[in-house]
């Protein structure tokens, strides 16, 4: 939970929340749009809206609900570390599928739950594990 009343503020007006509501709603209808009528530059726009619109929604989650600890920060960098693996092996390499998610699932799950389980990476300071 976060101990100041300043990262509560985010997200409590009126016009913010009708503008994130009417920015899923524009990004909705322009990929409705963009489905139905072919076009690639609509729906390219249409993607980076919602990347930009997952970014912004996780940042007011963590601001709002202060859930960024030592242990999700080590799943998170894995995971991340995962999916460029992911991308990066299978794009750039000749390795077989079956290999490359070896190596994703390996590090995108084993080596955070090692770093978890065997070392003290995770545990905060006032932890007496």
């Amino acid at each position: 939970m976060p101990s100041d009343d300043a990262s509560m503020e985010y997200l409590h007006g009126p016009i913010a929340t009708t503008a994130l509501a009417a920015a899923f709603v524009l990004v909705g209808v322009g990929l409705l749009v963009g489905l139905t009528s072919g076009s690639m530059d609509v729906l390219g726009a249409t993607m980076i809206g919602i990347i930009v619109l997952t970014v912004a929604g996780i940042y007011i989650t963590i601001r709002r609900e202060g859930i960024v600890t030592r242990e999700n920060g080590i799943i998170g960098c894995c995971v991340l570390l995962a999916m460029v693996l992911l991308f990066a092996l299978y794009e750039l390499t000749a390795l077989s599928s079956e290999v490359v998610f070896a190596v994703v699932g390996f590090v995108g799950v084993i080596v955070p739950h090692l770093l978890l389980e065997y070392t003290s990476y995770a545990r905060e300071k006032d932890d007496p594990r």
